[in-house]
């Protein structure tokens, strides 16, 4: 990230006629982002709405729907024992782990409580 500031600063120094280095430093921002945990994660509990498809569901939390994206590497749970999407019944309670992409999560697990 530094170099990349770096490279274009070096030019416009050049045509300013400066002849030494010039150090940039990158933002404070920049610096603590790059170091930061992963964006996006999130953990949301809600009631089960719908199947959409044989990957995806929608969900409700605090009256905000959320369409949940499932993939071969998604743990599903019932009850703590393994299950499929298929085991879903409107009303049921859900939790899911995932990653917020775009206003879906894409799950990495989802634990089914009847």
């Amino acid at each position: 990230m530094q170099l990349k500031k770096f490279v274009k600063v070096m030019p416009f120094a050049l045509a300013l006629g400066i002849s030494s280095t010039v150090a940039v430093a990158a933002p404070a921002a920049d610096a603590a982002g790059m170091h930061s945990a992963p964006m996006g994660q999130v953990t949301k509990t809600g009631t089960f709405e719908k199947l959409l498809s044989s990957t995806s569901f929608k969900m409700s939390v605090d009256m905000k729907s959320y369409v949940v994206k499932t993939n071969s590497m998604t743990h599903i749970t019932l009850n703590s024992m393994k299950s499929k999407l298929s085991a879903l019944k409107t009303g049921d309670s859900v939790t899911v782990q995932g990653e917020l992409e775009m206003g879906a999560i894409i799950a990495t697990s989802v634990h089914i409580a009847m």
